[in-house]
């Protein structure tokens, strides 16, 4: 998104305008100082930065906030900690930006700053002026456009009260896509209307107490409303996936996509996978997985859980006719960035994962 933002150059990410006072007071020496006192609770510790992390890097318009987080941490829930901010609103990181690793107080702190003097000591300018930035998004902007249409968390009853696709033009047709024709029941708006389509999926059940969490519907793709009444027609402009009688229609979302700043939760909050989104048995990288917790056990947007690996495995050494199972040692074996939080259950996107992540696995918000 384009900010009209006001920037006294260079930056501490963890110093906003908010904090102006003390940036301006620092002018008379023309250097940037993080105050001692701040030691403290400023940055990380020096075992959660990865070896391999540059020392100095300028962020590119293709990066992303979790792609730099584990470029630099090996828990990506530490990255507010590492810039040094209070709050997680002052995480914002812009193209051009050059990122540089200080030791703060025995602890490793990643400065930003826009430019720097050939003598490493960067400048503080008394200057102010505007500029137009757009601000790094924490996945790719596509991913997320994606992510915030689908998957999505409905009543079973508000899903059946929606418009029911009944059939289409062309008799016998079972499944629809791009540019068919189809026909609805039920629908009370008017010609011209977009709409988004959805189907139910299934119902999320928690395995450990059988509790109801949810029914999931997944967005199928869009269409047209052309002619309405009794018997309503739409035409499908676009489809993500088969659609088919029984469908339902809504109004297309217009949902604003939130701040997704990755962070760790302040308390230890442990679940499971209940749901794989599009597949079987495993997942990986870049999928959308359903875990267990939500909203009213300390979840929220942005917070990171790492996948845990507990498999049973046969032991060589008894017989085979009696086979007896040890139990492996566990094992961080990947991260979840959760992006859409309901009551009792959240949606995450496996942001890295080292081996195949299977239903019922393990998580455990990041310490």
């Amino acid at each position: 998104m384009l900010k009209k933002i006001l920037l006294l150059l260079p930056i501490l990410v963890g110093y906003t305008l908010s904090n102006a006072d003390t940036l301006l007071d620092s002018v008379q020496s023309q250097t940037v100082n993080v105050s001692s006192q701040e030691n403290s609770a400023t940055g990380v510790k020096a075992n959660l930065v990865r070896k391999s992390a540059p020392t100095s890097y300028t962020v590119k318009k293709s990066d992303t906030v979790m792609k730099l987080a584990q470029m630099y941490l090996t828990k990506s829930g530490y990255w507010a900690k590492f810039l040094g901010v209070k709050s997680l609103a002052d995480t914002h990181l812009y193209p051009g930006n050059n990122l540089r690793i200080l030791s703060v107080g025995g602890n490793k702190i990643l400065l930003a700053d826009r430019k720097s003097s050939s003598n490493g000591i960067d400048k503080l300018e008394p200057t102010v002026r505007y500029v137009s930035l757009e601000e790094l998004p924490p996945i790719s902007t596509k991913a997320l456009k994606s992510l915030f249409l689908h998957p999505t968390l409905m009543p079973e009853k508000d899903f059946e009260s929606l418009p029911m696709i009944v059939g289409g033009a062309v008799t016998g047709q079972l499944y629809f896509t791009s540019g068919d024709r189809v026909y609805l029941k039920g629908y009370l708006g008017q010609a011209g209307d977009k709409v988004a389509i959805f189907s139910k999926m299934r119902k999320i059940t928690d395995p450990d107490t059988q509790e109801n969490l949810g029914y999931e519907v997944r967005y199928d793709g869009d269409g047209i409303i052309d002619q309405t009444g009794p018997v309503t027609s739409m035409d499908i402009s676009y489809a993500s996936n088969q659609v088919a009688d029984l469908d339902r229609v809504a109004a297309l979302p217009d949902q604003e996509i939130p701040d997704i700043v990755p962070h760790k939760s302040e308390q230890i909050i442990t679940g499971k996978i209940v749901e794989l989104y599009d597949a079987i048995t495993s997942t990986a990288e870049n999928n959308t997985v359903v875990i267990n917790r939500g909203a009213r056990d300390g979840v929220d947007i942005g917070q990171v859980f790492e996948i845990t690996d507990t498999h049973k495995f046969v032991d060589p050494t008894s017989p085979p006719d009696e086979p007896k199972y040890l139990l492996a040692p566990p094992e961080t074996i990947g991260e979840i960035l959760i992006y859409k939080v309901y009551d009792k259950l959240s949606f995450g996107l496996i942001t890295d994962s080292s081996r195949p992540i299977r239903f019922n696995a393990v998580v455990q918000s990041q310490q």
